[in-house]
């Protein structure tokens, strides 16, 4: 048997494609491309595959990942290419890697990700919203109220933000926010906080949320940092400061 995790993008109007739809795709999707996957015991068996923080709706990506185990292969880029060869458009595989049996799964193995967010054309607002946005960040504390299975509480978001980055040509941010089973920023919450504090109406949909890539935690020789799931660059890794 192969573990193999898969990364895969998802743009265009698939966008509106919600969680568990995208699961029924890909189950689907991994039958007609004749993928020896490998089906769990007992009454109900079902395609043995698990998928990273499931993506809002709305939102697009190219970082993407489910991980799936397989009882034969030829080679992982081959099931990526069959996969690829039966995809409709708006989902490509991108990348693929072999699992050992000592790796976490996506979904518990995620730690942080990155998101690149604009306005929608129509939406764009006549004040310069990047550089209020840098100084709302520049505040000591940035609370908002975050709903939980037991109602709500109040957070401080300031601490989930492990990075930030300004393109005023292009009118975007980037934003690496914290994703872990501990504490997670979604990028909504942080926005509404922000639209709040400027005493600004943020429009349904004005915003155009991207996720770039899904974050781990490494620590080698005491030095913690976070890398993309599928990397060999050492130029993307981000250094914390615990």
């Amino acid at each position: 048997m192969n573990k193999l995790r898969l990364k895969f993008s998802k743009n265009g109007p698939i966008k509106f494609i919600g969680h568990l739809d995208v699961m029924r795709y890909f189950q689907k999707a991994i039958r007609r491309a004749e993928v020896d996957i490998k089906y769990s015991e007992g009454f109900s068996p079902h395609q043995i595959i698990s998928f990273a923080q499931p993506l809002s709706v709305g939102a697009t990506s190219d970082g993407e990942y489910m991980d799936i185990s397989v009882n034969s292969m030829v080679s992982a880029e081959d099931i990526m290419n069959r996969l690829n060869s039966v995809m409709n458009e708006g989902i490509e595989i991108i990348a693929i890697r072999e699992l050992s049996d000592n790796d976490e799964k996506a979904m518990t193995a995620a730690y942080a990700a990155k998101y690149r967010i604009s306005f929608r054309e129509k939406f764009m607002p006549t004040y310069d919203w990047i550089e209020k946005f840098r100084e709302y960040l520049a505040l000591d504390k940035l609370p908002a109220m975050k709903k939980t299975k037991k109602g709500e509480k109040e957070i401080d978001m300031k601490p989930l933000i492990f990075d930030f980055s300004f393109n005023k040509e292009e009118r975007y941010i980037e934003l690496l926010l914290s994703m872990s089973s501990s504490a997670t920023l979604k990028p909504a919450l942080l926005l509404q906080g922000f639209f709040d504090h400027i005493k600004e109406e943020l429009a349904p949909h004005a915003m155009a949320i991207h996720r770039l890539d899904i974050y781990r935690y490494v620590e080698n020789d005491g030095k913690p940092y976070i890398e993309p799931f599928i990397t060999d660059d050492i130029q993307k890794r981000f250094y914390l400061n615990v």
